[in-house]
């Protein structure tokens, strides 16, 4: 049994799931998010709950606009998004990459950061592929789109439930229906998902090699739950990190001041499974 108030998202995966009105209705109070997949185990939608306005302050602040303020933020989560990439790229074995000079330069190239990063990456899986980010066909991308939704769906809870407004990006530029503030604030998570998806084609060989996207949605359920981050000597899940993370970006705008946002490192020491895991895992 677990307790409404310690769930946060739940990724309905499977075939034959429903949900009567009143369960749906009571996970919503609880502000739980679901993730809904269609057959193909392909993130087709969310079930969300009302948006209210917790701190107004925050709201009004994030609508002035301040330029100068955002400009510092957006730099600080990219150079945390390349930090994390170039770590990743340790942690898979790949010591080719040139991605930590170039996060400290003056003008900061994302594409040209990511083309490198791509092509290491997919080198070391042992697939040199592109990256393609809608309507993949690889199954890799595949897979790495389908966990980038899963922390998607997890940040858009935490900007809700602090109280900012999706639709007001920092960096990426707002269209009709679009969350634009999601996508900027969930780029220093896209590596652990990269790092995730390498664990898996290493340690799970069989079922990358028969392409088993619901394996893949198993195994990353299980590593934000599992595996964990540390901020201030104090170890987290990945998953409740992402709450402290936009509890931080929140507070931020309350003075305009960004010197105490907390930004996730992805550090090899504190994303092992032991042995215990991965055999609960296989169970």
């Amino acid at each position: 049994m677990i307790s409404l108030a310690d769930i946060k998202v739940i990724i309905v995966a499977t075939h034959g799931v429903t949900f009567t009105n009143s369960a749906l209705a009571k996970l919503l109070e609880y502000n739980v998010v679901i993730l809904h997949c269609n057959h193909s185990y392909q993130p087709t939608g969310w079930s969300l709950p009302l948006q209210r306005i917790v701190r107004p302050k925050v709201f009004y602040n994030q609508i002035l606009r301040n330029e100068d303020f955002e400009i510092k933020l957006w730099k600080n989560i990219l150079k945390s998004k390349i930090a994390n990439q170039a770590d990743c790229l340790d942690m898979i074995g790949n010591k080719k990459h040139t991605l930590y000079k170039l996060i400290n330069k003056p003008l900061v190239s994302e594409s040209n950061i990511a083309r490198q990063y791509w092509k290491h990456y997919f080198d070391e899986i042992g697939n040199p592929i592109k990256r393609e980010h809608e309507n993949a066909e690889q199954f890799e991308n595949i897979c790495l789109n389908y966990g980038y939704a899963v922390i998607k769906t997890l940040i858009y809870r935490a900007i809700i439930i602090h109280g900012m407004l999706p639709e007001l990006g920092i960096h990426h530029l707002g269209k009709y229906n679009s969350t634009p503030l999601v996508y900027d604030l969930m780029e220093p998570y896209r590596p652990f998902v990269d790092y995730y998806f390498y664990k898996f084609v290493q340690d799970f060989e069989q079922y990358y090699n028969s392409k088993n996207l619901k394996e893949w949605a198993k195994f990353v359920s299980m590593a934000l739950k599992c595996y964990r981050i540390k901020i201030n000597n104090i170890s987290y899940k990945i998953v409740d990190s992402v709450d402290l993370y936009i509890e931080k970006i929140a507070d931020a705008y309350l003075k305009f001041d960004c010197s105490n946002i907390f930004l996730p490192e992805l550090k090899e020491q504190y994303l092992h499974l032991d042995k215990h895991r991965n055999r609960e895992y296989e169970e």
